[in-house]
């Protein structure tokens, strides 16, 4: 009994913790990230101050919280993205997935733009597999850029102004193709056009991770710098054989 009473107060936990969440999600999107008081959340949530405090310390807490909570909510749509073997397919399906993802949810897209970006980028989790795709481009010689933070801000910034074009009606129904094209197009990539109008259901998505996967890994292209530091390493290995 003592158990199931447990178990019970853990979840009423877990949906009073949600809906705080839930709340804050249509008060940031309708006020930003620095206007908001805890008023604001525990008007819209229903709760009282103490219940506030009894899972959140502060209003930026919460704002992490949010900014963790879209990520989430996004995982599983993007986990059929991850499989896809080129990074350039990664990164142009998602910036194309979050602009539909605006379009359909409003409330989505206005947190993302007005405060996910702010508290926790995308999340530990999406920033991560950013970073990896644009190391990954790089490598392979998909992106011919800047430095890799260079491609990452380019990439980000891009794909909230496109989101935000999309949120305030100024945007038209290929929008999210054509900014994709043109970040691929900024990162170097030959067939940016191609690349950013493939076809984006569940479906089609799949198939092209599964025939990336069963293709042999291409060898890592390197770069410039990278071929002179390797010269540079072997010159030196002789010098010292050499004394």
């Amino acid at each position: 009994m003592t158990l199931l009473r447990a178990e019970i107060g853990e979840r009423r936990r877990a949906r009073t913790r949600e809906r705080l969440i839930d709340a804050a999600l249509r008060v940031f999107a309708r006020l930003g990230p620095d206007t908001p008081s805890i008023d604001d959340f525990i008007v819209e949530a229903g709760v009282a101050r103490g219940t506030f405090y009894n899972y959140f310390d502060t209003v930026e807490d919460l704002r992490v919280a949010v900014a963790v909570a879209v990520a989430q909510r996004l995982a599983a749509d993007m986990a059929v993205v991850r499989r896809l073997a080129d990074p350039a397919e990664r990164v142009g399906c998602t910036m194309r997935m979050y602009m539909h993802k605006a379009a359909e949810d409003p409330v989505f897209g206005w947190v993302i733009v007005r405060i996910a970006l702010v508290a926790a980028p995308l999340g530990p989790a999406m920033r991560a597999d950013l970073a990896a795709d644009v190391k990954a481009g790089l490598a392979h010689g998909r992106f011919r850029c800047g430095t890799p933070q260079a491609a990452q801000d380019m990439i980000l910034g891009t794909a909230v102004m496109g989101m935000r074009s999309v949120l305030r009606g100024e945007a038209g129904p290929d929008h999210a193709e054509a900014v994709a094209r043109m970040a691929l197009t900024a990162l170097g990539v030959r067939n940016a056009a191609a690349v950013a109008r493939m076809k984006m259901d569940r479906q089609s998505l799949a198939a092209r991770a599964e025939r990336g996967a069963a293709k042999p890994r291409a060898p890592v292209r390197k770069t410039a710098a990278g071929k002179a530091a390797a010269v540079g390493r072997a010159g030196g290995k002789r010098g010292k054989n050499s004394v």
